[in-house]
């Protein structure tokens, strides 16, 4: 029985630190930030895709966008209602909401977050951009 107990223990182990590796690996799709939403400061962007239906989006997604703001993290956070640019759905492939999206200064993704993502994470997703 304890046998059992510490393959399970040491099998989710594994399974949490695959997917945060997969979740800091850079995404496959190297697409541009389109032109109108581009600015002139040299900081990482964050496309932030939201519906007023998401209870999520409200009340977990944006409170870590906000403390991440707070904070020495800089970064431009663009607000982006999922029903109103389906075109930007389909290019980044999202998926459900809420979601991000982080490019670098210059406006190349580098990660694709679908659904909900932590602080944490999500602070290191924004270092790997200014990089």
């Amino acid at each position: 029985m304890t046998e059992r107990i510490i393959l399970l223990a040491a099998l989710f182990t594994l399974s949490a630190l695959f997917s945060l590796r997969y979740r800091l690996t850079k995404s496959k799709l190297h697409i541009q930030l389109p032109a109108k939403y581009l600015t002139q400061n040299s900081l990482p962007t964050i496309l932030y895709f939201w519906t007023n239906q998401c209870v999520q989006c409200k009340t977990s997604q944006k409170p870590v966008l906000n403390s991440l703001q707070f904070k020495d993290t800089k970064f431009n956070l663009i607000s982006v209602n999922a029903l109103d640019e389906r075109d930007l759905i389909s290019l980044f492939k999202i998926k459900t909401v809420p979601s991000t999206v982080i490019f670098t200064a210059d406006g190349k993704s580098m990660f694709i977050n679908n659904g909900f993502i932590d602080e944490n994470i999500l602070s290191k997703q924004i270092e790997a951009s200014t990089v």
